[in-house]
């Protein structure tokens, strides 16, 4: 808030001795009507020689009065400024206090680089444990969720009452640290599920003659199904069972284009977090490293199938059949990642989807005919839900495509076609497989591990203990039962109301940007502020968590054993995804979509809703002490998923999360044309020592959801701070105002170490552009920030080009 003071004039004008100095004049003759002086009355009154001394003496006191009254407000004045402001002196302020001051870097100019500013020395005064490849604001939250679990999951006390979930998540943790019972085990659990895979335990690939090869016949779409049950994985076709993106009140299928991934652990532990094969993009051509990781990849192949070999039949199989079978293997594993790539282009907008029956999909994908099968997309969902509570109905079902899943779905059944069928089983085999064998043995953990090494040129990465990792997975698979342990029972009263309120004032804060944008016609603006009033938040956790006999309710078809950690995450992903599958008739609800224990916040388009997990509202990102921090922190994450409700993406689903053109025509092509801006500026963030940049367009939704989400965050605290008044002082940021602490606060939560490899990853593959991008990208964009800091206009910081939507 401004101070202003008022010096009145006591000069007096030109007179140097003031107005109030009488002055003796030389004698004369006096005219008794010289002291007659009008009144009201208009009459006059005499008055002596006398009453004037008197009436010179009473100004003169009046004078020196007013005159000691401004020299007293002049001194507290002055006192006023300079004085000491108040501290906030909690815990809550000294740890924040110490977080930014020891994570900045002060020799750098805050208009020339931000980030370098607000995280120079985060890196220093947070050393990565190496339990993530990469460390920030939100893995140090990760750490003690982590650490949190562990001792919940290892503790053995029996609590009356306590929920039956619980004791399972114990279990599991206790089936995970088990690995002398892994070892004994070896690679025995995995047969089972290659049985109800429809899969042989030895590729018969292996086994038979080339000519035998050749006449060999196999149901793949049974073994598809059957993966697709078991462990939720995609192989050649990709089915989902989710809301209607037009009429989100229903559930319906969805077909096309491969991608789900294997929810059980990747054998990659170190370097990269997801792909133990980096998938090779157009851009990219052969090297060294892409020589390293075939090899590599080749290696893990052999390896493995020769240890099932003989472990199911005693005997080593010949080595050049073994390494045709992992030339076969890693062959269709180009051409099916290639023909994803060629339907999933990152720089491309997702077509509309529209139904289809059955017949019409069978004669959109006419290479399917050649097969014989013109019953296909009916045997496939059939035997897709054979063991649910849903029978499908070929004559009524519909199914959701688009045309880059039709067009992928015609490629992908002619390579079925066209391929051996002793190729396939053997590529399923090996898929299926993967997906399960770090989780056995300790021997072939460690193989694969050193593989991955050679590849990378490094053994450098993640290192966990094994009690640390059995923690996180169980947090994974179990994620409600931990969360009833750590949660605060005392969050719906407390935490849970003050987040409501940011959430609130966030949408006060959009829908008074909405009033006053130009680019919006008013009947666009008139339904965007109906989405935005009409958005609902899930915070913290869910009530049901709680409530007697739920949380047991949702584990009660899982069985978990205390010695049997591969088959016990194997039956939680069967129950889960025979949850998704059975859902299919029923009324889709807006719900949760996030776990509480996940640090993260997301916005479910088809709910128009934002989920904040309970792990989130944590130190650094809330509970700072101040509220300008936690405006800064966790209320421009809030304002980040809320405009995401109204990105590039986020647009197309109305107030009811349904996919339909809301927006005008010249609504949409005003925002298009404002799109461009950004996706200009992010294109020209580069790195030393890299020669990737910023996807531009591949960021574009997050990119706009950070500028809306920091510009709502600070209109939402400048009215919360009108309303409520300044607050206390940051200890030892005596010199910064509340404005520059907002966008320390926002700064801090993006602070990160990351190497280059992680770097690059994370820039080919990841939506959301780098940390360092997202302070520099978005504060360039502000003009509040500009303000705040007094940058320059044309200063890096302040650039006079600004893009501006939300």
């Amino acid at each position: 808030m401004d101070n202003y003071a008022y010096q009145p004039d006591v000069g007096g004008g030109g007179n140097p001795d003031g107005p109030f100095v009488i002055t003796r004049y030389a004698s004369r003759t006096t005219n008794p009507n010289d002291y007659l002086v009008e009144v009201s009355s208009r009459g006059k009154v005499l008055k002596k020689p006398g009453f004037y001394r008197t009436l010179s003496v009473i100004f003169l006191t009046v004078a020196i009065i007013l005159l000691i009254c401004l020299i007293v407000v002049i001194v507290l004045y002055v006192a006023l400024i300079h004085r000491k402001p108040h501290l906030c002196t909690s815990d809550e302020c000294l740890r924040t206090a110490s977080n930014l001051k020891y994570s900045m870097d002060l020799s750098v100019d805050p208009c020339e680089n931000f980030y370098e500013y607000t995280c120079g020395k985060w890196g220093e005064e947070h050393p990565n444990h190496g339990w993530w490849s990469t460390f920030s604001s939100f893995t140090t939250i990760a750490e003690r969720v982590a650490i949190a679990s562990l001792n919940v999951l290892t503790s053995d006390e029996d609590v009356d009452g306590q929920p039956e979930a619980l004791n399972k998540s114990r279990e599991f943790y206790q089936s995970c640290t088990d690995q002398e019972t892994a070892d004994e085990l070896g690679l025995t659990p995995i047969y089972p599920y290659l049985k109800k895979s429809n899969l042989p335990l030895i590729p018969n690939y292996i086994t038979l003659s080339q000519e035998e090869r050749d006449a060999y016949v196999f149901d793949w779409v049974q073994s598809e199904t059957n993966i697709k049950r078991i462990f939720m994985m995609d192989v050649f076709i990709g089915v989902d069972v989710g809301a209607n993106v037009y009429n989100g009140t229903e559930n319906v299928i969805y077909v096309g284009v491969i991608f789900q991934t294997c929810p059980l652990p990747s054998p990659v532990q170190k370097k990269r977090s997801k792909n133990s094969i980096r998938r090779k993009t157009r851009s990219e051509g052969s090297s060294v490293h892409d020589t390293l990781e075939e090899e590599a990849n080749r290696n893990v192949i052999k390896y493995i199938l020769k240890q099932i070999a003989v472990n199911v039949t005693g005997e080593t199989p010949d080595d050049n059949i073994i390494d045709e079978a992992a030339s076969v293997i890693l062959n269709v594993t180009d051409v099916v990642q290639e023909l994803v790539l060629n339907y999933t282009d990152p720089d491309q907008e997702e077509d509309d989807n529209y139904s289809v029956s059955f017949s019409t999909l069978k004669d959109l994908t006419d290479s399917v005919s050649s097969t014989g099968r013109s019953d296909f997309w009916e045997n496939y969902f059939q035997q897709l839900f054979a063991e649910t509570n849903v029978t499908i109905d070929p004559t009524k079902d519909r199914l959701y495509v688009t045309q880059t899943d039709v067009a992928y779905l015609k490629s992908v059944l002619k390579y079925t076609y066209d391929t051996p069928d002793s190729h396939l089983e053997l590529y399923m085999w090996w898929t299926t497989v993967y997906a399960m064998i770090i989780s056995t043995s300790s021997e072939v953990a460690e193989y694969i591990n050193k593989q991955i090494d050679k590849a990378t040129g490094s053994s450098e990465g993640v290192v966990r203990t094994r009690s640390l990792e059995c923690a996180l997975l169980a947090n994974s698979y179990m994620g409600y039962a931990v969360s009833y342990a750590l949660a605060d029972q005392s969050f719906p009263n407390n935490t849970k109301p003050k987040v409501e309120r940011m959430i609130n004032e966030m949408k006060q804060a959009f829908m008074n940007h909405v009033y006053n944008i130009n680019w919006m016609d008013w009947e666009t603006k008139r339904v965007t502020l109906e989405k935005c009033k009409e958005m609902i938040s899930f915070v913290g956790y869910p009530d049901w968590l709680f409530e007697d006999g739920k949380l047991d309710e949702y584990y009660e078809d899982v069985e978990i054993r205390p010695d049997r950690f591969l088959v016990n995450m194997i039956n939680i992903i069967i129950s889960h995804n025979l949850k998704k599958m059975n859902s299919l008739r029923k009324i889709h609800k807006r719900d949760w979509y996030a776990e509480p224990i996940e640090v993260n916040a997301y916005n479910s388009f088809s709910d128009n809703a934002i989920n904040v997990p309970m792990a989130i509202l944590n130190f650094p990102m809330y509970n700072l002490g101040l509220e300008v921090l936690n405006y800064g922190s966790i209320g421009t994450i809030l304002g980040h998923e809320l405009t995401h409700g109204f990105d590039n993406m986020g647009r197309k689903h109305d107030k009811y999360g349904n996919t339909v053109q809301w927006w005008s025509n010249a609504t949409i092509e005003t925002f298009e044309k404002l799109t461009e801006c950004f996706i200009k500026q992010y294109d020209n963030f580069t790195f030393e020592g890299l020669e990737e940049h910023v996807k531009g367009k591949a960021t574009l939704a997050e990119n706009l959801a950070d500028n809306g989400g920091i510009h709502q965050a600070y209109s939402a605290y400048k009215s919360h701070s009108k309303k409520y008044g300044v607050e206390p002082t940051l200890p030892g940021f005596e010199d910064f105002t509340n404005d520059q602490l907002f966008f320390l606060a926002y700064g801090s939560i993006w602070c990160e170490t990351i190497s280059l490899e992680d770097l690059k990853d994370q820039i080919e593959y990841d939506e959301h552009s780098p940390n360092l991008v997202r302070v520099l990208g978005t504060l360039q964009n502000s003009e509040d920030f500009a303000r705040a800091f007094h940058c320059p206009e044309g200063s890096y910081m302040n650039p006079r080009s600004k893009c501006k939507i939300w």
